[in-house]
């Protein structure tokens, strides 16, 4: 087990350590300018280039996604792109299914080995991409107002989300919502706004800029639930987690920069682009673990 403070050696060569500075960089632009934390492209990416195993990094990412969501959320807050109401509920359900999920991961891990858990691993992560990157064309290319799947969900209570102007969305199913992306959250150590963003988009019926104000303060709480789940165990590192957040400090602000000068529309076409190329990227790895185990 790594202690939380030690260099792993993973980290220990001047070209590894500017690889994380800019992978912070990078991911910090998208926490910016799409809303999601940027664990979804640490995670995996860590465990390609670096070769570190998916609990360190998923520890190492969540703890990372803290102070990333934390400066881009605040910002987007004082626009005012944030639904309050709907963000508290959303987190109250992912905090929940963060301790779910972290169990789902240990207990993978535990029965399949370090070989086998690292494919399972990043067959969800492209499978979770690709479905991220088809709701987003879907919300995209969809024709004419309609309402909002929630709202057109049956059962009791329901509640009325002001700032967006919906009404009658049901409380059960933004709960289910919530504690889906946290699962997601203690498994795969992402923040979940990869999945939450287009969600709120599709499912919800927040408009873009409140979909990335308000998924950011869920992947903020959820993060925190997740980091002190794995860090309690020693499976996060805080060397890994500062190089990136050196390089994330300045890129959220140039991703919330853009994103305040891009059309709606743009902003999800771009953010598609970028979650089919990191599920390129983690398919060809993919193949390439087959191949070279098989050889």
């Amino acid at each position: 087990m790594l202690n939380l403070f030690e260099i792993p050696d993973c980290i220990a060569g001047f070209w590894h350590i500017t690889l994380l500075v800019g992978l912070g960089l990078g991911v910090g632009v998208a926490t910016g300018l799409f809303g999601v934390g940027g664990a979804f492209l640490i995670t995996p990416m860590l465990n390609i280039l670096l070769g570190i195993p998916y609990t360190l990094a998923a520890g190492s990412s969540l703890s990372f996604t803290i102070g990333t969501s934390v400066s881009a959320w605040s910002r987007h807050m004082r626009l005012g792109h944030v639904a309050p109401k709907t963000m508290t509920i959303l987190a109250g359900g992912a905090i929940c299914g963060t301790l779910l999920g972290a169990k789902l991961h240990l207990f993978l891990k535990t029965s399949f080995g370090e070989f086998l858990f690292t494919l399972i691993m990043h067959g969800i992560f492209i499978a979770l991409l690709a479905v991220t990157a088809a709701m987003i064309w879907h919300d995209q290319n969809k024709k004419g107002a309609k309402s909002s799947l929630l709202a057109r969900l049956p059962g009791k209570p329901r509640i009325t989300i002001r700032t967006a102007q919906l009404t009658n969305i049901s409380l059960p199913g933004l709960c289910a919502l919530g504690l889906l992306v946290g699962v997601l959250q203690g498994l795969l150590g992402i923040g979940g706004g990869v999945l939450l963003m287009p969600a709120m988009l599709l499912v919800v019926g927040l408009t873009v800029h409140q979909s990335i104000g308000t998924s950011l303060g869920v992947v903020l709480f959820g993060s925190i639930a997740g980091a002190i789940i794995y860090g309690r165990t020693g499976q996060a590192n805080l060397w890994i987690v500062m190089l990136l957040l050196a390089g994330s400090t300045i890129g959220v602000q140039i991703g919330v920069w853009i994103c305040r000068r891009l059309h709606a529309a743009h902003i999800k076409k771009y953010f598609a682009v970028l979650v089919l190329l990191a599920a390129a990227v983690i398919a060809v790895d993919f193949v390439k673990k087959i191949l070279a185990h098989n050889l």
